[in-house]
């Protein structure tokens, strides 16, 4: 599924190419806008498409949505139908990437907090073999913004200008990914995406006071590590330990378990996918497709059994 039929919009069932704002719109002028990334994942047995971590997810959209002073509330109950609605009337049955967005319309300016409108999407980004995800990554020069300009806790399409910068730069350098540190030197996260590493055997991740976003794969990785009783650190990490690490993978909605095979040019481990990264792997596609792992309060279901 790569082009949907419908997209959600205000509830309403919009085909594709109708799906649309205006130019002059503060979401399009300033980035005026507050989302969500999700996935679900078909299980071709069960005939079951299942959508991951909603109530983790919608959490985050309240706060951010909060944050912003949108003028404009929605209840986790209301979102989850948006987005179980959209999926069934696409007739969902692969694995989809979808996006849930609140924007602001109308003609104001940089301040303004209304009218808002809400959309949902869901489109074609299939999962694969861990061996296909893994990446190189460099550390690049821009620094991560920080919570005293604009926090990177908040889910907002503008805070994406920092990751595109650092993307770019980490391509043009020669790599796969971008690292950023925080205007402390510390190690912040990938353009998109949380960084762990392995050291000594246990799993290490920078904690949410280090310019990150609290991302919900993040903590659904310390779940993991935890319940394969892999020891986990949530902690200020220097630079020069990722040079030492056993082990390392970036983590997000969108790019689940990314393998990092080597940092600036240097080989993390052997260079090769680490027992740690792909024994969490393992068990976090098998709780997203519902056949093994963590239970329900995992998934939620979209087809009626």
């Amino acid at each position: 599924m790569s082009t949907p039929q419908f997209i959600s919009i205000n509830k309403t069932l919009v085909p594709y190419d109708d799906a649309r704002v205006h130019v002059l719109s503060p979401t399009v002028k300033y980035g005026a806008l507050v989302f969500e990334g999700l996935r679900a994942y078909w299980n071709a047995e069960q005939e079951q498409l299942y959508v991951i971590k909603l109530q983790e997810h919608f959490e985050r959209f309240h706060n951010s949505v909060k944050a912003m002073r949108f003028d404009a509330k929605y209840s986790t109950e209301e979102l989850t139908g948006i987005v179980l609605d959209l999926l069934r009337a696409n007739e969902v049955r692969s694995d989809v990437h979808l996006r849930v967005a609140a924007y602001v319309e109308g003609s104001g300016l940089y301040d303004s907090t209304g009218p808002i409108s809400l959309m949902c999407a869901a489109y074609g980004r299939g999962s694969g073999p861990l061996a296909a995800k893994t990446v190189s990554a460099g550390v690049v020069s821009w620094r991560r913004i920080s919570d005293a300009a604009t926090p990177p806790r908040l889910k907002v399409a503008a805070n994406y200008h920092n990751a595109r910068l650092g993307s770019l730069e980490a391509k043009i350098n020669g790599y796969d990914e971008a690292i950023f540190l925080t205007s402390q030197g510390r190690v912040a996260e990938g353009a998109g995406s949380c960084l762990a590493i392995v050291r000594d055997g246990r799993l290490i991740t920078p904690s949410k006071t280090e310019g990150i976003l609290e991302s919900v794969t993040r903590q659904a990785v310390l779940d993991i590590a935890r319940d394969l009783g892999v020891a986990t650190e949530e902690r200020p990490v220097d630079r020069s330990e990722l040079y030492f690490a056993e082990e390392a993978f970036f983590c997000g909605t969108g790019v689940e378990i990314a393998p990092v095979t080597s940092i600036d040019k240097l080989p993390v481990g052997d260079g090769q996918i680490g027992e740690v990264t792909r024994n969490i792997w393992d068990r976090y596609e098998a709780s997203a497709r519902g056949v093994g792992g963590h239970g329900p309060d995992w998934r939620t279901p979209v087809y009626p059994r």
